[in-house]
């Protein structure tokens, strides 16, 4: 309700109390009482301006009473939305970097729950305000399905949302969470800065494991052992793989593993394979509890790196190890892998020497060769397992095509499509010892790693120099420099030439499809380890072993 009158303020003032003898009588005072005008009552105008609430927060509600909140939710909804697509476009790195900040994961899954709680009531507000003061029992029951229909659509994927964002928040908080008062992250190097988080760390080296525990297994065991050495301008990656029934592996010079273990992790007898390689993650710990560094949260783990490390003349940086039990769920979860196979490889089965010279099990099925092969869970895992009548060298090229496979193929599409399938399989099978606070720099990382080229390096027994039962270690450091920093091709005579003082590019030399070191014009006997740059592509070959 307002009062209006039409003689001002400043009149009455002059004219305050009785007039005087020689002034007129003051003219009487009118006063006009009236309310201030509301929008017209109609059914089909709330249902209307509801709907346009629900396309735009806050747009209803400007047509009521409550029309400064209505312009406040607009306007805050329009603010995010420019400043969410300017970041996306201008900083996209650093809009991905956020999304893996637990603090911001918390801020951002709270804050969508709250507005969305806001954005359905205001919908319904909009409705109630604007619709007749004595609705018929039609418009009633109409308005409330519609209005429970507009609410649905903006709350089921406002709080999915959530969820997924509170997903990823347990998922680092479980797998990255924990690691920061750990001995190997107290140095605190400075790998880069805000704008270059890698500007200070031109490699960075993950010991990539695949843990093969079971309910039928005592222990684990990691039969996949695979450094990732990760250029962190290009992306360009290089893939080292160490057989599982490699010897000796050494460790670092004056660390307390190495008192231990002054010949490498042996028994002094040739080819025992409870000092093998995969012994080391479950041995190592329960033979020298006291040489683990104090503090480490997987001690197995620690172990490998330093002595992966050692061997390979590299320092490990991270790990990040995948239990194979739950492999199958990852794989699904990201909508399957597409790979080539180029010779049939076994599901299920066993080789005569595994059941003590008897028949064996023939497997239950082949896996068919042709290229993009589209590949679920089960049968990725055994793409990358199966053993019958081949060996560890070529499950050891097919693991590498598998992690190659998983990083063309996480695109933002498949990941955001099944993102709470991801999340609850990563927090089960995948564990790490890379901090939380890393992870922004990781997530650039990422996307570099993804762009850039990856090639393979396998070492294996009785070729180029390498035996596992007696490694030159040095000689497999010197393969592995030259593999991250190959010589640069020798001109040929009939070259043009170029100006002097221009930078040219460096170009390695691709092996042939054959893996044969000795095809590659660069490569030298005894000095270039067994690397087949596109173990990957579909180049169909004899199968050795059974026809399948």
């Amino acid at each position: 309700m307002a009062r209006w009158s039409d003689r001002d303020d400043a009149y009455e003032a002059a004219h305050a109390g009785d007039p005087g003898p020689d002034q007129p009588s003051a003219p009487g005072r009118r006063v006009i009482e009236y309310e201030e005008p509301t929008p017209p009552r109609s059914f089909g105008a709330s249902l209307g301006w509801a709907v346009a609430g629900t396309i735009v927060p806050g747009l209803g509600l400007t047509r009521t009473r409550w029309r400064v909140f209505g312009w406040v939710m607009f306007g805050l909804a329009v603010a995010l939305l420019v400043a969410g697509g300017a970041l996306a476009r201008l900083a996209p790195t650093m809009a991905l970097a956020a999304l893996v900040l637990p603090n911001m994961l918390t801020v951002a899954w709270v804050a969508i729950v709250v507005f969305g709680v806001l954005w359905v009531g205001s919908i319904a507000a909009t409705h109630l305000m604007l619709r007749p003061a004595e609705p018929r029992w039609w418009q009633r029951l109409l308005g409330s399905v519609v209005v429970g229909l507009l609410a649905a659509v903006v709350a089921v994927p406002s709080f999915a949302g959530a969820k997924a964002i509170h997903e990823t928040s347990l998922l680092i908080d479980q797998v990255f969470g924990h690691h920061d008062g750990a001995p190997q992250d107290k140095d605190d190097e400075p790998f880069g800065t805000v704008t270059d988080p890698w500007a200070n760390k031109p490699r960075l080296n993950v010991l990539v494991l695949g843990g093969d525990a079971g309910a039928d297994r005592t222990g684990t065991r990691t039969d996949t052992v695979i450094l990732a050495s990760i250029d962190t301008r290009s992306g360009d990656t290089v893939l080292f793989s160490l057989p599982r029934q490699t010897q000796r592996i050494p460790f670092p010079a004056g660390s307390k593993l190495a008192e231990v273990f002054p010949n490498g992790f042996t028994s002094g007898r040739a080819n025992d394979q409870a000092y093998a390689l995969n012994a080391i993650y479950e041995s190592v710990p329960q033979m020298a509890p006291d040489a683990i560094p104090a503090g480490v949260e997987d001690p197995g783990a620690e172990a490998l790196k330093l002595g992966v490390g050692a061997a390979l003349g590299l320092k490990v940086d991270y790990y990040a190890m995948v239990n194979m039990e739950g492999f199958v769920e990852f794989i699904n979860a990201l909508g399957g892998i597409t790979v080539n196979i180029n010779v049939p490889v076994p599901v299920g089965g066993k080789n005569p020497t595994v059941v003590g010279g008897r028949d064996g099990f023939p497997p239950d099925r082949w896996l068919v060769p042709g290229p993009n092969q589209h590949l679920n869970g089960e049968d990725a895992l055994w793409f990358a397992r199966g053993r019958y009548r081949t060996d560890d060298y070529a499950r050891m090229s097919r693991q590498r095509c598998v992690i190659q496979a998983v990083v063309q193929q996480a695109n933002p599409t498949n990941v955001l499509t099944n993102y709470e399938a991801l999340a609850k399989a990563g927090r089960e099978i995948v564990s790490s010892d890379v901090p939380n606070r890393r992870l922004p720099g990781m997530v650039d990382l990422a996307l570099r790693v993804k762009d850039g080229t990856m090639t393979s390096v396998s070492f294996e027994n009785d070729k180029d120099g390498f035996y596992t039962s007696n490694p030159d270690w040095e000689l497999l450091r010197q393969q592995v420099q030259r593999a991250l920093n190959p010589p640069p091709p020798t001109p040929s005579p009939s070259a043009t030439p170029v100006e002097t003082g221009t930078p040219q590019p460096t170009v390695q030399p691709t092996p042939a499809a054959s893996g044969d070191p000795s095809a590659s014009p660069s490569a030298t006997p005894q000095a270039e380890p067994s690397s087949v740059v596109d173990e990957c592509a579909y180049h169909p070959a004899p199968y050795p072993g059974e026809d399948g």
